[in-house]
């Protein structure tokens, strides 16, 4: 049977139509599951529960985020978060508006409706305390009895402490728990693990630690896991099988990632790599001088022979990471801060942000948060505001960043010191009431100082004022330094951070910790050593006493010796002295290496391409000299063109051409050298460190020799070890470090006492015994004569001086004395760009005065004018004088023109309710004022100030006294 051509199936096209089916299958499939796994399955977490989840702007994060993110990639899913407290997410999921919950414990009654994963974290609950203030062994419930505890209220084990009758106090969040545990309102706190842990360290609350499992039962526990409703099965399996998929050590991973870093990468940090123009920038900048407080423990802070603290540790990690080399200066804020602002200095560390800052400052990242709180001996005293504070004296640091709101709302009551450990030994005294301190700052000094009963009664939280966050300042000129320094910052790794963290802010404060006086020596210094019999030979400066030089026999002396000497005790190494008879010939000997180490250097450049240097075990103040009639100076500028000497090859004579080009350096071949040309004055001054100038005009006997002035970069004095000799280095650096810090403190005072033993020849007196009792007899009562003589001599200069600038009737400063200080305090605004402000305060209708009551009544009332104007201006800056009559003028810098107008406010309505009594009758008076405020540029005078507030004045009286005209410039 025939059947036409076109009816016959065609088996290509069969072929073609079975494979075309087959692809549109595939296409579909894929594109289902393409949509199945691009849409978005949302998951709900608590937005405030750190550091398992929250949320920060619009980012999602916290360990439980992590491990949903894991879960999302192995199982091909998108989650997106959505968050909110535990009440409103529980509702949405069981509403079905949420896919997936995460964090849920697995319950029986909850198990009808929702399918559960297995845990990916057991939640434990733990114990907290102070490790300072240790609680003891708890092993049952009732050990907890006779303890203060801290719970989070409303918590759900809260009746079972009930039941046992355990007291406890209860707070609003774990944020607040854990500052009531740091500041010693309760002495344990329970919560979970990782919850306080992280909020521990977050707060740099170093000190606080897990004590043990919360004694708890089954309430002790927590299970997470994640939850998918029952109607969903498929997502649950796809879920489930992605959470099991996540290897074990990874959960924990990021479970340690989040407990001990916050959330931080836990590998060791890549090395840093600068760009060339980095790299560039740094060799050509050379050292930069760096602001370090002296007073500002734990962070910086002098320990007897150098600065030290945890931010001094994160400065030398970054030096290390960058190559940059740093010159210390060290001082207190309110010296560091002009210092810095007028660019003689390059970096300030410590330094809060604060926008008025930002004119002079580029800030680096924060390395450090602490909080500020406030300290007293009163038990029943509770901080939770200025408005508390009100009638208490309160001590706060000058120039901290809070203290302009603190004096605008305390007033008098608020006591500003440039010194940490004075506010704190004035709490001692009962000379304040609070001292407003950051916690660890505080804690130390409570704790140098042996202060019992001190207390905290709350943190200083302002509004608008973030907190003290730790930052490097650096100078506008250094811009680029700012980058270099968050990119090490950024670098320096958990592990780095947790070690310099818990160093300084840790449990038993590691000084000690640190410097035991004990040294261990590898195997490989050992042998090296053994190879060269224990033998290392040394140079030194010979004629740079108090801190080394050489006695008469020929003797190494001086501060270097005490600490060879004690490094020889530590081990078997014999520290051999090379003779040497100027610091030019110790520079070549270790060039040249015929010796392996110089005792007491300063690492500089030029030395560090044949020296290698450990670190500093004494950092000396350099100052500038100069004749007893020359002015003191404000900056190293002032000596522009001037003739100054340095010590030859000094580390500060290549510092200084470096730095200040437009100095007239004059080289001399040694102390002594110097001095004499000073005092020849073939020099208008010489620049050495402060024990060797003291030393050495005491030895020489040139009292007509002075500090003139600091030079902002103080010696920064290590032992210098050949570079071609790597071991030795690590060996003198493990001497350096076991330095305790008893034994730094020790070893200026120990030098002084020994030098003066050194100085009496007994042989001398032996042979003239009798004629030496005699002299020494008239010597004495001479010498204690001529000191009573002096001493009368001083008080009566010191009188005088002081009545010779000083109005006899109201004891303010007269005429001279405005004349010296006014123009003083005049260009310190202008060098500084502080405001000035001086204001002419006249006593309205004086003359009505005298002539009705009589030139008595009329001084008495001029003294007490004076009185409540003394009350008003008391600070470091105010300055008051009697300008003639009834006229007297007040003059200060200020940050704040409207505060000081006010205190100008409120003196005149003082003046104007007070009253002087006189013969039964009650004198009352008034005052008009004039003031004139302004930023001093280089070309404003202070004559144009005084005449200004001088208008002001004549416009007060013009309309109708007793006010206040204001001009500004």
């Amino acid at each position: 049977m025939n059947c036409p051509a076109h009816s016959l199936p065609n088996p290509f096209v069969s072929v073609a139509l079975f494979v075309l089916l087959a692809i549109t299958g595939l296409l579909v499939s894929a594109s289902a599951h393409s949509q199945e796994n691009t849409h978005p399955i949302t998951v709900g977490i608590v937005a405030d529960n750190k550091p398992y989840s929250f949320v920060e702007g619009r980012t999602a994060g916290g360990f439980s985020v992590d491990v949903l993110r894991d879960v999302a990639r192995q199982s091909g899913l998108e989650f997106t978060f959505r968050a909110g407290s535990w009440p409103e997410i529980y509702s949405a999921f069981m509403r079905g508006d949420l896919d997936v919950i995460d964090g849920i414990s697995f319950r029986q009654d909850r198990a009808q409706e929702i399918l559960f994963t297995g845990p990916y974290h057991i939640r434990q609950t733990y114990l907290m305390h102070d490790t300072q203030h240790p609680i003891g062994e708890v092993q049952s419930i009732e050990d907890l009895q006779g303890l203060r505890v801290g719970v989070v209220r409303d918590v759900y084990y809260a009746e079972r402490l009930r039941e046992f009758g355990i007291e406890h106090t209860s707070y609003d969040s774990l944020y607040s728990l854990i500052r009531a545990l740091a500041f010693g309102w309760v002495d344990v706190i329970i919560g979970p693990r990782l919850t306080l842990q992280y909020y521990a360290n977050e707060a740099g609350f170093r000190f606080l630690a897990i004590a043990g499992e919360a004694p708890l039962g089954e309430l002790s526990r927590e299970d997470f896991r994640l939850g998918v409703l029952k109607s969903n099965e498929a997502l649950f399996k796809r879920i489930n099988a992605g959470l099991e998929q996540i290897p074990e050590k990874r959960i924990l991973e990021l479970l340690e990632r989040w407990q001990e870093f916050g959330g931080t990468r836990l590998a060791a940090s890549e090395d840093l790599v600068l760009s060339p123009e980095q790299r560039r920038f740094i060799a050509e900048t050379g050292p930069v001088r760096v602001g370090l407080m002296r007073d500002y423990a734990p962070y910086s802070f002098d320990s007897g022979t150098r600065i030290e603290g945890l931010t001094v540790d994160v400065l030398h990690r970054l030096s290390d990471l960058t190559g940059l080399q740093v010159i210390p200066v060290s001082g207190q804020w309110v010296e560091l801060l002009p210092l810095f602002r007028d660019g003689e200095i390059d970096v300030l560390a410590n330094m809060s942000f604060r926008p008025q800052r930002t004119a002079f400052t580029r800030y680096t990242e924060p390395y450090h948060t602490i909080p500020n709180v406030a300290f007293t001996l009163d038990p029943d005293l509770d901080f939770n505001s200025l408005a508390d504070l009100q009638g208490q004296r309160v001590a706060l640091g000058s120039g901290i960043y809070y203290e302009k709101p603190v004096r605008e709302r305390l007033g008098d009551d608020a006591r500003v010191f440039t010194a940490q450990d004075a506010m704190f030994e004035a709490l001692a005294r009962g000379e304040v009431d609070v001292v407003l301190a950051a916690l660890p700052n505080g804690n130390f000094w409570i704790r140098e100082l042996g202060l019992t009963g001190v207390r905290i009664a709350g943190e200083l939280l302002l509004e608008g004022l973030p907190g003290e966050d730790l930052r490097f300042g650096v100078r506008p000129g250094l811009a680029p330094l700012t980058d270099i320094l968050d990119q090490a910052l950024a670098s320096i790794s958990a592990d780095e951070m947790r070690t310099i963290e818990n160093r300084w802010l840790g449990a038993s404060n590691s000084r000690q910790r640190s410097a035991t006086g004990e040294v261990s020596l590898s195997a490989g210094e050992q042998q090296w050593l053994e190879a060269r019999g224990y033998r290392l030979s040394m140079c030194i400066d010979p004629d740079w006493l108090p801190l080394e030089g050489f006695n008469e026999e020929g003797k190494h002396i001086g501060l270097s010796a005490e600490v060879f000497r004690l490094f020889a005790e530590r081990t078997p190494i014999r520290f051999e002295v090379l003779p040497t008879e100027t610091w030019q010939q110790s520079m070549v000997a270790a060039r040249e290496r015929r010796c392996d180490l110089l005792a007491m250097a300063m690492k500089t450049p030029e030395r560090s391409e044949f020296m290698n240097f450990t670190e500093p075990y004494l950092v000396a103040p350099n100052v500038v000299l100069g004749r007893i009639e020359a002015p003191f100076i404000e900056r190293v500028g002032d000596l522009r063109g001037q003739k100054v000497g340095v010590v030859e090859d000094y580390a500060f004579a290549e510092l200084l051409k470096e730095r200040y080009p437009s100095l007239n350096l004059v080289e001399v071949p040694n102390e002594q050298e110097g001095l004499r040309r000073l005092q020849r004055r073939e020099l208008d001054g010489y620049i050495t460190t402060l024990p060797t100038a003291s030393h050495y005009i005491q030895d020489l006997g040139f009292p007509e020799l002075k500090v003139i002035g600091r030079i902002p970069a103080d010696w920064s004095l290590s032992v210098a070890t050949r570079s071609d000799e790597p071991l030795l280095l690590g060996i003198m650096q493990k001497l350096v470090a076991s330095l305790t810090i008893d034994e730094r403190r020790s070893l200026e005072s120990h030098w002084r006492n020994i030098q003066l033993k050194q100085s009496v020849d007994y042989s001398l007196l032996w042979q003239l015994a009798i004629v030496g009792a005699l002299i020494t007899v008239l010597l004495v009562y001479w010498n204690r004569k001529l000191g009573r003589l002096n001493r009368e001599l001083a008080v009566a200069n010191e009188t005088l001086a002081r009545l010779s600038v000083t109005d006899d009737l109201t004891q303010l400063g007269n005429r001279s004395y405005f004349d010296q200080e006014f123009r003083k305090s005049f260009q310190w605004c202008q060098r500084h760009h502080s405001g000035f402000a001086v204001a002419m305060v006249d006593a309205d209708h004086f003359k009505r005065i005298n002539d009705t009551h009589g030139h008595e009544a009329g001084d008495l009332c001029l003294k007490a004018m004076a009185e409540i104007m003394r009350s008003h201006f008391r600070r470091e800056t105010d300055r008051l004088a009697r300008f003639g009559g009834e006229e007297f003028v007040v003059f200060a810098s200020f940050e704040d023109r409207d505060e000081f107008r006010n205190r100008l406010e409120s003196l005149r309505q003082a003046v104007a309710h007070s009253s002087v009594r006189f013969q039964d009758e009650e004198i009352r008076m008034t005052i008009s004022i004039g003031l004139a405020t302004g930023r001093p540029g280089p070309e404003a005078s202070a004559a144009e100030y005084l005449r200004q507030a001088d208008n002001a004045l004549y416009q007060a009286k013009q309309n109708g006294r007793n006010r206040t005209e204001v001009r500004a410039i």
